[in-house]
C-alpha cells in the first residue's frame, strides 16, 4: 500500500512491535538540512520502533515543548561555544515555533521512537514486523511517513487482539461446557506425550510455574533420542501458542538442549529458573514482575 513494504511478519497476524523505516539520499547539493531531524539518521536510514503490546502513557504537549525548548536551547548554546554563528536567514523565534508545531503533530498514544540501527540486516534480524517505506531526499518527509504508520499498525494491531481475545473467550467457555478444561494433575497423568491434542495455554487452569517445572522440563530432559525431543517440544510450542511472547519459549527449548548435553550447566539452570517465573507471570497478568523478570533474563541469557 502506498509504496510501503512489509519485510517481515504476518499481516494478519501483527506481533505487536514494529519497525519501520526509509533510506535516506543525500540532498542535490550535499548538505544537511540544519534541523534536529538530521541526528536521526544513522547510516543513511532513518527508522522508528514501537512496541505495542504494553501500555505506555502519552506525552503531554507541555512536556513536549519543554524538551522542544530544551533541545534547541542546548543547539544554540553548543553553537556559541564553539564560536559558530547563526546564519542571518534564519529566525529562531519561528524556527522554535515551528519545532513546536511537528512536535505537536508527534504527540501520539504509543510508546514509538526513533531506532538506531547499523545497517538492514541488523534491522531484519529483529523481533518485529518490519516495514520499509522507500527512499527520500531529506528526512523531514520520510520522518512525517514514519510517525503516522504506528497510528494505523497499533489500530491494527488493537483489532486483532480484540479478536483473538474474543475467540480465545468462546473457545475457553465451550471447553468450560464441555469438561475439557486441564490442570497440572490431568497433564501429569500423560505420560507418552507433553500435551494430548487439543490442549493449549487458553484451556490451562492452575499454577504456570508448578507446570513448567514438574512436567514440562523434566518431561523434555529425560526423552533419549532427539527424534523424540523434536516431537515433543513441538506440542510445547504448540500448547503456547496463545502466549504472547514467543521468545520466552524459544528461550527454554534453547536452555533445554543445553542441559540434555550439559546436565550441570548452571547458566541453562539459571536461565531456565526465570523463563519459567516470567511465563507464570504473564500468565498471572503480573507486568511489573514480567517486566523486571525481562531484565534479568537479558543479563543471564547466552
Amino acid at each position: 500500500m502506498l509504496g510501503i513494504v512489509q519485510k517481515k511478519g504476518n499481516d494478519n497476524h501483527l506481533c505487536g512491535r514494529m519497525i519501520a523505516y526509509a533510506k535516506i539520499l543525500p540532498t542535490p547539493d550535499g548538505k544537511n538540512s540544519g534541523t534536529p531531524f538530521d541526528e536521526m539518521i544513522h547510516n543513511g536510514l532513518l527508522a522508528l520502533e514501537g512496541d505495542f503490546r504494553q501500555f505506555s502513557p502519552t506525552v503531554s504537549p507541555k512536556n513536549m515543548k519543554k524538551a522542544v525548548d530544551d533541545k534547541l536551547n542546548d543547539l544554540l548554546s553548543t553553537m556559541e561555544e564553539e564560536g559558530m554563528e547563526i546564519p542571518e536567514s534564519l529566525d529562531v523565534d519561528a524556527f522554535r515555533e515551528r519545532l513546536h508545531e511537528l512536535s505537536n503533530m508527534e504527540v501520539i498514544p504509543i510508546p514509538a521512537q526513533i531506532g538506531r540501527f547499523e545497517n538492514e540486516d541488523e534491522i531484519m534480524k529483529s523481533d518485529a514486523d518490519i516495514y520499509y517505506i522507500g527512499e527520500y531526499i531529506g528526512v523531514n518527509q520520510a520522518h512525517f511517513c514514519l510517525t503516522t504508520l504506528p497510528i494505523y499498525y497499533q489500530a491494527r494491531y488493537r483489532e486483532q487482539a480484540k479478536k483473538e481475545e474474543m475467540d480465545i473467550l468462546n473457545e475457553v467457555l465451550a471447553q468450560f461446557e464441555a469438561g475439557e478444561v486441564v490442570n497440572t494433575d490431568d497433564l501429569q497423568s500423560h505420560t507418552e506425550v507433553l500435551f494430548p491434542e487439543g490442549v493449549s495455554i487458553n484451556t490451562f487452569v492452575g499454577d504456570m510455574n508448578k507446570l513448567l517445572n514438574t512436567r514440562v522440563i523434566p518431561f523434555l530432559l529425560n526423552l533419549k533420542t532427539e527424534t523424540e525431543y523434536e516431537k515433543q517440544i513441538a506440542l510445547f510450542y504448540k500448547f503456547m501458542k496463545g502466549y504472547p511472547y514467543s521468545t520466552d519459549v524459544k528461550r527454554i527449548d534453547k536452555a533445554v538442549q543445553l542441559l540434555r548435553e550439559q546436565r550441570s550447566s548452571t547458566q541453562a539452570r539459571q536461565l531456565l529458573e526465570l523463563c519459567c517465573l516470567k511465563i507464570s507471570a504473564v500468565y498471572n497478568e503480573d507486568k511489573p514482575l514480567a517486566k523486571e523478570l525481562e531484565l534479568a533474563i537479558k543479563v543471564s541469557e547466552f
